[in-house]
């Protein structure tokens, strides 16, 4: 019997990801706040389904408050100084 005929777990294909210190560190931090018992394979899928759901959401957001800003810019409900924003991202003077 070859390694290939053997029934998977899943039909879906794998991801490889290195458990370097940094993931190792982070996923205790999670469990530590949390309390999850999660096998790390778990709880990284988990992490990785939320947190992508998460960033959607916060673009989302982000791009909902430049409407609203670039609406308000338009409408003259807010006076923004663009000289003055230039001056404060402008290079200091060597």
């Amino acid at each position: 019997m070859s390694y290939t005929s053997l029934a998977m777990p899943s039909k879906h294909p794998r991801i490889a990801v290195t458990a370097d210190p940094e993931l190792g560190e982070a996923l205790a931090r999670v469990r530590a706040a949390t309390g999850t018992r999660e096998a790390d394979a778990t709880l990284l899928r988990r992490l990785a389904v939320e947190g992508a759901e998460a960033e959607l959401k916060a673009g989302r957001n982000r791009r909902v408050a430049a409407e609203e800003l670039f609406e308000a810019m338009g409408a003259e409900r807010f006076d923004l100084d663009l000289d003055a924003v230039d001056r404060l991202n402008a290079p200091p003077a060597a």
